[in-house]
C-alpha cells in the first residue's frame, strides 16, 4: 500500500479580461486546495520461468471534499472526493517487456511527465497545465483537446537494453465512455495510439512521443457532429540529473487539431480549420541540504489556422520552494502566474476556484502547502 497526501492554502487572482463570459471572470478567491493525493495497492507475484504476475490500483483521494479540488461549503455532510480512478491495471512482464491492459497513462503521458520539476508532477505551475492541450476558438471552432491522459488501454513495454526504453499503447473505439453516438469531449477520446521511446545514460535522459487520437461527433439525424475528428502531439524533450540534487529539463511539443466535414455554427465547413500550436517547457530544481527551489516557464504559441492566428496562445511562469522536514515530509510555498493572450482561457492546473478565464486574463496564484509520502 501506498499513498500521496497534499494539501495547498491558496490565493488566486485574476484580472479583467478582454472577452466578457457567464462565469465569474476577474477578482479573488481563497482555496484550499488537494494537489493529486492519492492512496494505492500494488503488488507482483512469481510464476516461475522468469514470468510475474502484477497488478495496481490507484484512486484519487481529494482531502478538500470534491473530485474538483474545491472544498466542500460550510455545515455540508457529503463530498465526491473518493474514488476517481488513476492508472489501475493487471500484467505480466518476463524478459521479452511488459504488457499491461486496465486504465492507464499513455506513453505520450509517462514521457512528458517524466520533465516535470514538481514534486509528483502535480500542482499549480505543473507541466501539464499547458504542455500536451489545444484550446481552440476561432472560425466556429471551439474545443479542448487533451494528449495528456490516462484512457482504458492495451501496452506494451520494452525491456530496457543499452540505455533504450520504449512503449505503446492503444485504446480501442468502444472505451472510455464512448462510442459512435457520443461526442468527443478533450480528454474522451474514440481511439487513440499512442507511443514514446527514450535513452538514458551518464545523467541524461531522451525522449521522443507520438499521440494521435480519433475524435467523434454525434450521428444521430439532426444534431451536429463534433467539430473536430483528429489531435495529434509530438514531443521531444530532455533532462538533465548528472550532479547531485540537480534536475534540469526541457521539451518541445506540437500539436494538430484538424476539423471534420460537419458544418459549423459559422456555416462554413471546417475543413480548413486545421490548427496548430507550438509549445516550449522549461524547468529546473535543485536539492540542497533539507532545501529545494523548483523553477517552471511554459509557453504556448497562438494556434495557427492556414496562417491565421487565433491570438489564444499563453506563457506561465512558477516558483515552488520545498523544505523536507524528513525523507517523505515537506512543506513547501508556491507563486504561480498565466499571461493569457486576447483569447488564451489557460487557466491553473489544479482548479478548485470559481475564477473561470473566458478570454486575455491575467491568472495569478500564491501559497503554501503540506506533501507526505508513505
Amino acid at each position: 500500500m501506498y499513498g500521496v497526501a497534499d494539501v495547498s492554502a491558496q490565493g488566486t487572482n485574476m484580472s479583467k479580461g478582454v472577452n466578457p463570459g457567464t462565469t465569474k471572470n476577474e477578482g479573488g478567491s481563497f482555496n484550499m486546495k488537494s494537489n493529486s493525493s492519492l492512496l494505492g495497492f500494488k503488488g507482483t507475484e512469481d510464476l516461475g520461468n522468469g514470468l510475474k504476475g502484477l497488478f495496481q490500483i490507484e484512486t484519487n483521494v481529494g482531502l478538500t471534499g470534491q473530485s474538483a479540488n474545491q472544498g466542500v461549503a460550510a455545515g455540508s455532510t457529503s463530498n465526491a472526493g473518493w474514488g476517481q480512478l488513476r492508472d489501475s491495471y493487471v500484467g505480466m512482464n518476463s524478459k521479452y517487456g511488459t504488457v499491461l491492459g486496465g486504465f492507464l497513462s499513455t506513453p505520450y503521458r509517462s514521457a512528458l511527465t517524466s520533465f516535470d520539476v514538481m514534486p509528483g508532477a502535480t500542482g499549480d505551475a505543473r507541466i501539464e497545465t499547458m504542455m500536451g492541450t489545444q484550446r481552440v476558438s476561432k472560425n466556429g471552432l471551439a474545443y479542448t483537446a487533451q494528449s495528456s491522459v490516462r484512457a482504458t488501454a492495451l501496452a506494451y513495454a520494452l525491456p530496457t537494453m543499452y540505455g533504450f526504453d520504449g512503449s505503446i499503447a492503444y485504446t480501442g473505439s468502444n472505451n472510455n465512455g464512448n462510442n459512435e453516438n457520443v461526442n468527443s469531449t478533450g480528454n474522451n477520446l474514440y481511439s487513440a495510439l499512442s507511443t514514446q521511446i527514450g535513452w538514458t545514460g551518464y545523467g541524461v535522459n531522451v525522449k521522443g512521443a507520438f499521440q494521435q487520437a480519433k475524435m467523434m461527433g454525434a450521428t444521430t439525424a439532426g444534431v451536429s457532429q463534433t467539430p473536430a475528428n483528429a489531435y495529434t502531439s509530438y514531443l521531444i524533450g530532455a533532462s538533465y540529473t548528472g550532479l547531485p540534487g540537480l534536475k534540469a529539463s526541457v521539451v518541445y511539443n506540437r500539436n494538430t487539431l484538424g476539423g471534420n466535414t460537419a458544418t459549423l455554427a459559422t456555416g462554413a465547413t471546417s475543413d480548413a480549420n486545421k490548427g496548430s500550436n507550438n509549445q516550449i517547457y522549461a524547468g529546473v530544481s535543485y536539492r540542497f541540504g533539507n532545501n529545494e527551489p523548483r523553477l517552471t516557464y511554459q509557453n504556448s504559441s497562438n494556434t495557427s489556422f492556414n496562417g491565421a492566428s487565433a491570438n489564444d496562445g499563453a506563457t506561465l511562469w512558477g516558483a515552488n520552494w520545498g523544505y523536507y522536514l524528513s525523507k517523505r515530509t515537506q512543506v513547501y510555498g508556491i507563486v504561480s502566474t498565466i499571461k493569457n493572450n486576447q483569447n488564451g482561457t489557460v487557466n491553473m492546473a489544479s482548479g478548485g476556484t470559481s475564477l473561470v478565464p473566458t478570454g486575455g486574463q491575467v491568472v495569478t496564484t500564491y501559497g503554501a502547502g503540506l506533501r507526505t509520502n508513505f
